[in-house]
């Protein structure tokens, strides 16, 4: 019986299967088994309803944990799951539901439950590649993580990384939003801190830093209060704090605290000065050290490196100062070439020639235009103090000139100086501060020797001698050199009353007067002079002598009155007696 079996195991064999030498094949049309297959089972000469399958062993959880020694690769099927398992040689590995699976070559989704993600119980989703971490999220304590090795999975809460490497080292700093490769690579326990941008805040340590921009704030480490905006931003940036730049390389350079660029390039070269504020393309660009500047307009404060106080606003203000210090600049290109310190200038143009010159003040359209090296100046009107590069004066009135230093010049030839107003000009003159006083004024002597006249001032000579002319023969605003030439016009025909300063100097020199009403010329540049209030006093003087001269007089004229009396009451009485 046991042989008769054995006979029918054989006979169906050898009707339905192909055995070769090293494999077999199991078929209905004794096709040979391929060569690669141990085992080929082939169902395609098999009709269309009488297809049949391959049935693995079945077996519950328990009957599958309970075989001894697994083979690696061995293959069952769990009715207590209903799925595939199969031994990895370590563990048995559940193969998901094919229903289930997701497609390296995309997925139709056909109802509103369809979707990718851990089930109920599992608050994790990680995904990998070449088994390196490439996203991952958790629910519940929100952490988010996309590229490769961002964020890990134990780190602070509400932390959101994308990009390669971007908070790649965080573990306990919370609040934390990276979005661009390396950026916030380094941060371990900084929190609050945005970054975008490739390796933006990559060395970041220090918390509630803000950076957007290609390596904003890349080198920055225990910095904190930062906001970079713009490429390489704040890019060299350690420890500062406190520090805004928005612009492209706004504060690039930048280590210390305090500061904002706002523009392209503003505050570039910054390294360890603070308190700076720079709003325009190039303002305070190559600052390095200087402190407490305030900079606003295109390029303004442009080349400052070391110094400091300074404030300009304007195109160009200050451009080219490096070192001054504590200057002020309001207007297009005011104070444009100086590298002095303590200079004041509103206008434009105003102080655009002062380089080293220090204690200036210009408030005015060009105002002091010829002032370079020279120090102490005011100047208040258009072209102010266009004479030349004096010290200490001071020129009020548009185009108002001082001719030589310690000057105070009010007005020009333009208005015939009518100069006045409801008070009388007051001189300091207090007796405790005079010493040698002497009373050797000349009177008479020196005032018969006077010559007043009347004349006509030639107007243009003395635009020329002052710079005006030539300013105005250039001036491209017809109206204005229009109005000016008639000026000069009517000035020049207006007959005026005075003395002519080189007679008056040559009467005084004839009899030995050092006479201070007249200002000598102190160099080709310079102009006689004449302080006519000073001729009061030799006035005075001659009233004295005159009123000495007069009470002789009368004493003489008293004198021979009597005399007259006397000889006509003597000749009266010769009379009686006749």
């Amino acid at each position: 019986m046991r042989s008769l079996r054995a006979l029918h195991v054989f006979t169906a064999l050898c009707l339905g299967a192909f055995v070769a030498a090293q494999n077999i094949g199991i078929n209905a049309n004794g096709a040979a088994p391929h060569p690669s297959a141990l085992l080929d089972v082939d169902v395609t000469a098999l009709p269309a309803n009488g297809k049949k399958g391959l049935l693995v062993p079945r077996m519950t959880t328990v009957q599958r944990n309970a075989i001894p020694a697994p083979a690696e690769g061995l293959l069952v099927y769990d009715t207590s799951l209903n799925e595939f398992w199969y031994f990895d040689g370590a563990t048995w590995v559940t193969i998901a539901t094919l229903g289930n699976l997701w497609s390296t070559t995309g997925n139709t989704l056909t109802v509103l439950v369809d979707r990718l993600g851990t089930s109920a119980g599992s608050n994790t989703l990680e995904f990998r590649a070449n088994n390196e971490r490439v996203a991952f999220m958790e629910a519940g304590t929100p952490r988010t993580s996309f590229g490769h090795l961002a964020m890990p999975p134990a780190t602070g809460i509400n932390n959101t990384a994308l990009g390669g490497s971007a908070l790649q080292n965080l573990t306990t700093g919370a609040n934390n939003t990276a979005i661009g490769v390396n950026t916030l690579r380094t941060a371990t326990t900084g929190g609050s801190n945005t970054a975008i941008g490739f390796e933006a805040l990559n060395a970041n340590t220090g918390s509630r830093n803000t950076a957007a921009g290609y390596r904003a704030l890349a080198s920055n480490t225990s910095g904190a209060d930062n906001t970079a905006v713009g490429f390489l931003a704040l890019s060299t940036n350690l420890t500062g704090s406190r520090n805004t730049a928005v612009g492209y390389q706004a504060l690039r350079d930048n280590t210390a605290s305090d500061n904002t660029a706002l523009g392209y390039n503003t505050l570039r070269d910054n390294t360890s000065g603070t308190n700076n504020t720079a709003a325009g393309v190039r303002c305070l660009a190559n600052n390095t050290n200087g402190s407490q500047n305030s900079g606003m307009g295109y390029e303004c404060l442009q080349f400052n490196s070391s110094g400091s106080g300074n404030s300009a606003m304007g195109h160009s203000a200050m451009e080219s100062n490096t070192t001054g210090s504590f200057n002020v600049a309001f207007g297009v290109e005011a104070l444009n070439a100086n590298n002095g310190s303590f200079n004041t200038a509103a206008g434009i143009y105003a102080g655009d020639g002062i380089t080293s010159g220090q204690y200036n003040t210009a408030l005015g359209y060009a105002a002091l235009p010829g002032t370079t090296t020279a120090s102490n100046n005011t100047a208040g009107g258009a072209f102010a103090g266009i004479g030349g590069n004096f010290t200490n004066t001071t020129a009020i009135g548009s185009a108002a000139s001082p001719t030589a230093n310690n000057r105070i010049t009010i007005g020009t030839v333009l208005n015939n100086n009518l100069t006045g107003g409801y008070g009388t000009w007051q001189n300091f003159s207090d007796a405790r501060f005079k010493r040698d006083v002497r009373t050797d004024v000349p009177g008479l002597d020196f005032i018969l020797r006077l010559r007043p006249v009347t004349y006509l001032l030639d107007a243009e000579a003395t635009e020329r001698k002052s710079g005006n002319w030539q300013r105005m023969d250039t001036c491209t605003v017809k109206d204005h050199r229009a109005t000016y030439m008639q000026r000069i016009a009517e000035v020049s025909a207006q007959r005026q009353t005075g003395f002519i300063a080189q007679e008056v100097a040559a009467a005084a020199s004839a009899i030995g007067f050092d006479f201070d009403g007249v200002h000598h010329p102190v160099d080709p540049n310079d102009t006689y002079t004449l302080g006519y209030e000073l001729f009061a006093l030799p006035l005075i003087q001659a009233v004295k002598e005159q009123e000495v001269l007069i009470l002789e007089l009368e004493a003489m004229n008293e004198e021979l009155k009597q005399r007259v009396a006397e000889v006509e009451a003597a000749l009266g009485k010769t009379d009686v007696q006749q």
